[in-house]
């Protein structure tokens, strides 16, 4: 069986680099529905232009809905994954203790 070797620390700098995504994504979509407010009035005040402008916000909504849960999944899996590194390390640590205390057991 072929050694499994982990960073732990390599696994730490994705997760921080996952969440600089996150951020620069939020960033992203923070500045288009800025600009897509601009666009909220411009359709007019009658039934055309309110269906439009329903349309419209519906677009939107539903485009911030996807983007928002994509967002809030890249910090979880960021998360995740310094869960993951920490849960290794701690689990080596111990493994290797116990092989300490064994092998002071069969030296006394």
């Amino acid at each position: 069986m072929p050694d499994i070797q982990l960073d732990f620390e390599s696994m730490r700098q994705a997760a921080d680099q996952l969440d600089a995504a996150k951020d620069e994504v939020q960033a992203l979509l923070d500045q288009f529905t800025g600009a897509l407010e601009q666009f909220a009035d411009a359709f007019g005040g009658d039934e055309i232009g309110m269906l439009v402008g329903i349309a419209h916000q519906a677009c939107t909504d539903a485009l911030t809905g996807c983007f928002s849960t994509n967002i809030e999944d890249l910090a979880d899996y960021a998360q995740c994954i310094r869960d993951m590194a920490d849960d290794h390390e701690t689990g080596d640590a111990e493994i290797a203790k116990i092989f300490t205390d064994l092998q002071g057991e069969i030296e006394r």
